[in-house]
């Protein structure tokens, strides 16, 4: 079975808790670079970060240990 820590979040919602949930939810599909970074932060005050480049496409979302 797959650790959750190497399972990349936004790919499995499912397994988000619900305060986390609803962040994610609250953005929509397609952000700008500095959306993304709001939405860090936001992710990052309930423990979760997640990597983005230039083209504001967040992917990695993980728990922080």
């Amino acid at each position: 079975m797959t650790s959750l820590e190497q399972v990349d979040l936004f790919e499995n919602s499912d397994l988000l808790p619900p305060e986390v949930l609803g962040i994610y939810k609250e953005f929509p599909d397609e952000l700008t670079y500095k959306e993304c970074a709001y939405f860090l932060k936001r992710m990052e005050s309930l423990g979760y970060v997640f990597e983005y480049y230039l083209d504001a496409v967040p992917f990695n979302l993980k728990k922080i240990n």
